[in-house]
């Protein structure tokens, strides 16, 4: 007995020991947890030379933020504000690549304005373009023959520009190269010209500030709303006042209601001149633009990929800007939809229909529209159900119909592109063949704040034509679940709330990215 009791004895203090250790390593795992500072909390047991300097690690502790004030205070560091936000216009180098070194009023000098967004902007003082002769690229005579092969821009011709400065090694390979395209490469210019106007007439003079653009899809809605935006932030950037500047669309396309909207936010104290007008003549410029091609910036910059960039000032901006040059209100819709009280013009839902016009065959219809269409007005009397077709509306009007419509549906194409036009708490749904993964019209909605929706469902026909038939109980599965955040404000504020939540996670992971 008397062997067992030290035995006993030893037993416990080795058992209390044992506990004692695991309970502060809880305790400090738990505050760890709760980001406590138990630095200081132990401080009376610590050493004083380590509390010296804890407390010194402690005042270099970066203060406590939630994950918006901390995404606020890097934005401006990240690669989305520099894609897709203000960050492009801060990086805009300009360059002057061609200057003379005499001094003489007819000589040229050249400014490249290269950016993150394009390559191919640039600024232009004395020069001429000769359009004596004017090859296209790859003309059409009509609707039906456009396509992915139809280029109206004209090629490049030895004697096309009329400069005179001492450019740079390699310029004329970037300057030009979009704007007059050439399959011939020995094709070359130089701005050696002893005079920059030809020996014999025609030639016009331009005194406005031309701003100068040459159109690849010009039937395409979406890369003419792309070449307006990088148009509207390089004036921006340049602080070219509007009212003196003049829009030449130098190609041979058809005149586009996306011309009127370059024309009247850029340039709207003239009418718009086409490559066609000026065909067999010598048109010289005291000031002009080379507008960057179609096929850059913010809203090209991620079409095939998982775009991570939510924000954007720059393009809420330019969406701003386009309805004050329309004259046009840009007013919110209300969270939600009084069916009860409110106006059925309050609550539009917009069908953007694609069919198929002037002898061309459009691919990705939805066959089954028109049946769709009246049974979602049956549903939702409350509501204003419309298809839209809008190869038959101006521009202005395409405004606002987008601006006026709470739900905007349609199949991927580019009459989506209106959805630049949308107001703030528009439900945005685009409709996909199942093998189509295009991310442009996500982003736009994702940097104006509209709550976008991607739907695949029903069935296709095979490809290239891509149409969809949508089974009712499909299409209703997903557009009754918008409706009832449209139309419930319980329901809206649920969706507010993971909505919030999802953008915390996607900053957070922007943060965790790109900053230690």
């Amino acid at each position: 007995m008397a062997l067992l009791r030290p035995l006993r004895l030893t037993h416990v203090l080795w058992s209390f020991g044992v506990y004692l250790v695991v309970w502060v390593a809880i305790s400090i795992s738990i505050l760890h947890v709760l980001d406590v500072d138990y630095h200081s909390t132990f401080s009376s047991i610590l050493p004083s030379k380590n509390h010296a300097v804890s407390n010194s690690l402690h005042r270099h502790r970066k203060p406590k933020q939630s994950v918006d004030q901390e995404y606020a205070a890097y934005y401006n560091f990240t690669q989305c504000y520099r894609q897709v936000d203000y960050g492009l216009l801060d990086s805009i180098v300009p360059t002057v690549v061609c200057q003379s070194s005499k001094s003489s009023p007819q000589s040229t000098t050249i400014t490249h304005l290269t950016s993150l967004g394009w390559n191919d902007g640039s600024r232009w003082q004395n020069f001429a373009l000769d359009f004596s002769s004017a090859p296209v690229v790859s003309s059409i005579r009509n609707a039906s023959e456009e396509g992915g092969h139809h280029d109206p821009r004209y090629r490049l011709t030895s004697s096309r520009l009329r400069c005179q400065c001492d450019l740079s090694p390699n310029a004329s390979s970037f300057l030009v190269e979009k704007f007059f395209p050439s399959n011939d490469t020995s094709m070359s210019w130089q701005c050696d010209d002893s005079s920059i106007l030809p020996p014999a007439p025609p030639v016009v003079v331009v005194k406005p500030t031309a701003l100068l653009v040459a159109r690849k899809d010009d039937h395409n809605p979406f890369f003419q709303l792309a070449a307006t935006l990088n148009a509207w932030a390089l004036l921006k950037h340049l602080q070219i006042d509007s009212t003196t500047t003049q829009l030449f669309v130098l190609d041979d396309g058809e005149p586009m209601p996306t011309d009127v909207l370059m024309q009247t936010l850029l340039a709207p104290r003239h009418p718009v001149t086409y490559g066609r007008d000026v065909v067999g003549q010598t048109i010289a410029f005291h000031q002009a633009v080379f507008l960057p091609f179609e096929f850059a910036g913010p809203l090209v910059e991620h079409l095939n990929d998982e775009q991570l960039c939510h924000d954007s000032r720059l393009v809420a901006d330019f969406r701003a800007d386009v309805f004050r040059a329309f004259g046009l209100p840009l007013v919110p819709h209300s969270t939600t939809f009084n069916a009860t009280t409110g106006d059925k013009r309050d609550c539009i839902i917009t069908i953007v229909s694609r069919r198929d016009y002037g002898g061309r065959r459009i691919a990705r219809m939805w066959l089954n529209e028109h049946e769709m269409v009246l049974k979602m007005q049956a549903k939702y009397p409350m509501c204003t159900v419309q298809s839209v077709d809008f190869a038959t509306k101006t521009m202005a009007e395409q405004i606002q119909l987008v601006a006026a419509s709470r739900v905007v549906v349609g199949m991927h194409g580019a009459g989506m592109a209106n959805v630049m036009f949308a107001s703030p708490n528009t439900f945005v749904v685009e409709i996909f063949p199942l093998s189509t993964f295009r991310y442009g019209y996500r982003n736009l909605c994702q940097y104006l704040g509209l709550e976008y929706v991607e739907f695949r469902d029903g069935a296709d026909t095979p490809w290239p034509e891509s149409h969809k038939f949508i089974p009712e109980a499909d299409w209703f599965k997903t557009f009754d679940l918008i409706m009832n955040v449209v139309l419930n404000d319980n329901e809206r504020v649920k969706y507010d709330a993971r909505q919030h939540v999802q953008r915390k996670i996607h900053r957070q992971h922007i943060l965790d990215m790109e900053f230690d």
